[in-house]
């Protein structure tokens, strides 16, 4: 045993002590590409804009007159020239405005029928608002006249009370009178 752990030991250290040859690969220089992209060749075209008198925003009493304004821009060569269109050349939307479409058509007359409706039943609650208007003015005015002809009624009951009692006390008065009258004639015979 003792012969093969050492020749384990041998093995091991001359495993270790072992150096594999690697390959160098040399690395092949890229293409010459360029890292940034050459700019397209460019020429200079002036775009003018007029301007139209203004004040000066920093300064109240400083007036611009209308003028033009230049703008120089870099454009590729490939390009002739930046055309731009003049402002008038174009009617604006509210000029010329799309074609119409049929359902356009078809629902704008759905809204102008809607709209019919909806006015006509609005002039038809004016016309009932009025009439219960009128309905509640004559109301509050009958219930004024029958408050004054309640109020009325209860002082004619009062004054026919106190004519009652006063009739009763007038008929009571004359009964007396007459009993005391007949009591003397009586006893007179």
């Amino acid at each position: 045993m003792r012969s093969y752990a050492s020749v384990f030991a041998v093995l091991c250290l001359a495993g270790c002590a072992t150096e594999q040859p690697m390959p160098i690969v040399m690395a092949r220089a890229p293409a010459e590409k360029p890292l940034v992209h050459e700019a397209a060749p460019m020429h200079k075209v002036e775009t003018r804009y007029d301007l139209r008198s203004y004040r000066d925003p920093n300064d109240a009493s400083v007036r611009h007159d209308a003028h033009a304004v230049y703008r120089t821009t870099n454009i590729p060569t490939r390009f002739d020239a930046l055309e731009t269109a003049p402002r008038g050349e174009f009617a604006p939307v509210s000029y010329a405005p799309l074609p119409a479409s049929t359902e356009l058509s078809a629902e704008l007359a759905a809204q102008k029928q809607i709209t019919g409706e909806l006015r006509a039943i609005k002039g038809r609650m004016l016309a009932m608002e009025q009439q219960a208007q009128s309905q509640y003015g004559t109301l509050v005015t009958q219930t004024a006249e029958t408050i004054k002809l309640r109020q009325q009624l209860e002082e004619a009951r009062a004054r026919v009370r106190d004519l009652e009692s006063q009739l009763r006390d007038r008929a009571a008065g004359v009964a007396a009178a007459d009993a005391a009258t007949t009591a003397a004639t009586e006893s007179k015979w």
